[in-house]
């Protein structure tokens, strides 16, 4: 769990045949990303790789949130064509999710799916078992027409005039459902879409008041990572003009809010030249302090949440398993604490301790990497290879893989590798690169 199957697919558009990966099963412990996807009806979506046509398959799947309790089934009518078929194909979902479970976490809600013919009605399950109440559905589901309705017009006057008259209304949701719908669209190669969200986008920036505000927030961070010390800081701080754009610099600035920062903040309270100034310093450095409190409460429970996740692998009979339900745990903090544990292990010799802490790392990067798109999966591998006849029969058994996208990300890699000075790795990278071009043009011959 999750399950997954490959489906093959005729194009309704121009009858190229292709396969897609079709989702049977659901489980948002082991794949947290499915909540978000079913919430934006992005399962089983087939895009023909000839043409581009594309949509949703409307195909049955199971949606499991064992934390909650669901167990939804979406099945449409054309997935059955009576209620007998309907039945089985609902009892062969429940029985995989069943089977796949410890017998402690066998529980009667799985017995009883929940079954809904629309995306739309299970998404609004899922939201009110999250508290999401009809108004704030109703709500989100008025930007998101909103959003639609700008993507469509074609004149940039009648835009420009929406967005004045919607002011109000795009807010900071608005702008995370367009980014949202932007990272979607380049993950599935929509071209033309991606050029229409990014103009959209620069409008919003450049039109609307949350827009501005976005911007501003980017322009400042920007200025912080290309000057990273307390002067600046210090400096963005004074000048942010809402307390999310202080909150995004003292996050990202957290290194620096030491000591000496301090008293340079005390230093321009005791001299401003008037006491409302003078106020507005002293609450500055009040909400600056109380950002960073809270910050370095919520990583220290972070860090002994991912140590206790750490400590449970190494002692667990079944660590694959156990990993399988905390992927989402797997995040820099965990790998911080892992490499933490390792380097002390091999610093005091335990070797037995620093052999079973090696077979975590191995375990949570095998997992990490079947997360990853086929393209990078096979980048990895290039990368890894142990010699030019390997890279080859790589290229070779993969071919399909190496499109235009790939090609583009290796160009884009190596450029970053140079830049950051790594010059054997984008020596390596360029070899790579240039096998992967002959085979393709090949290809193309």
């Amino acid at each position: 769990m999750p399950q997954v199957l490959l489906g093959r697919i005729t194009c309704p558009e121009c009858q190229h045949q292709f396969q897609v990966p079709v989702e049977q099963v659901l489980d948002v412990k082991a794949d947290p990303n499915a909540k978000m996807r079913v919430l934006n009806g992005l399962v089983n979506v087939a895009v023909c790789p000839q043409c581009g046509a594309g949509g949703t398959l409307n195909l049955p799947f199971l949606y499991h949130d064992p934390d909650k309790e669901l167990a939804l089934v979406y099945m449409p009518m054309e997935a059955g064509r009576d209620e007998l078929q309907r039945q089985q194909a609902i009892g062969r979902l429940t029985g995989a999710v069943i089977d796949d479970l410890a017998p402690e976490e066998r529980k009667a809600y799985l017995l009883q799916p929940q079954v809904f013919l629309t995306f739309e009605n299970m998404a609004n399950r899922i939201l009110e078992a999250d508290g999401v109440t009809p108004e704030m559905v109703e709500a989100q589901k008025a930007k998101a027409e909103l959003l639609q309705r700008m993507l469509e017009t074609t004149s940039e006057e009648v835009l420009e005039a929406m967005i004045r008259e919607n002011d109000t209304a795009i807010d900071a949701d608005l702008m995370r459902l367009l980014a949202m719908n932007l990272e979607v669209a380049q993950a599935t190669g929509r071209v033309a879409d991606v050029q229409r969200l990014l103009a959209l986008r620069n409008k919003l920036l450049d039109l609307s008041t949350e827009g501005r505000a976005t911007r501003a927030r980017g322009e400042m961070l920007e200025a912080l990572r290309a000057e990273p010390d307390r002067d600046k800081l210090l400096e963005l701080l004074t000048q942010a003009p809402d307390a999310q754009t202080r909150e995004l610099l003292v996050t990202f600035g957290r290194p620096l809010l030491d000591y000496l920062f301090f008293q340079a903040l005390t230093s321009q309270i005791e001299a401003a030249s008037d006491e409302e100034e003078r106020e507005r310093l002293t609450a500055l450095r009040t909400e600056v302090l109380g950002i960073r409190d809270r910050l370095d409460e919520e990583a220290r429970a972070l860090y002994a949440e991912r140590s206790a996740l750490l400590r449970d692998l190494l002692l667990s009979d079944d660590p694959e398993a156990l990993a399988l339900t905390h992927f989402e745990d797997f995040d820099q903090t965990f790998m911080n604490v892992l490499t933490a544990n390792l380097e002390e292990a091999e610093a005091s010799g335990d070797e037995d301790a620093a052999t079973a802490l090696r077979a975590i790392w191995g375990l949570v990067m095998s997992l990490m990497e079947e997360t990853l798109p086929p393209e990078l999966r096979l980048f990895n591998k290039l990368m890894s290879a142990k010699d030019e006849a390997e890279i080859e029969t790589l290229l070779r058994e993969n071919q399909d893989l190496v499109t235009d996208r790939l090609l583009s990300f290796m160009e884009e890699a190596q450029a970053g590798l140079r830049e950051q000075e790594q010059p054997e790795t984008a020596e390596r990278l360029a070899l790579v690169l240039d096998k992967a071009r002959s085979l393709a043009v090949g290809l193309e011959t």
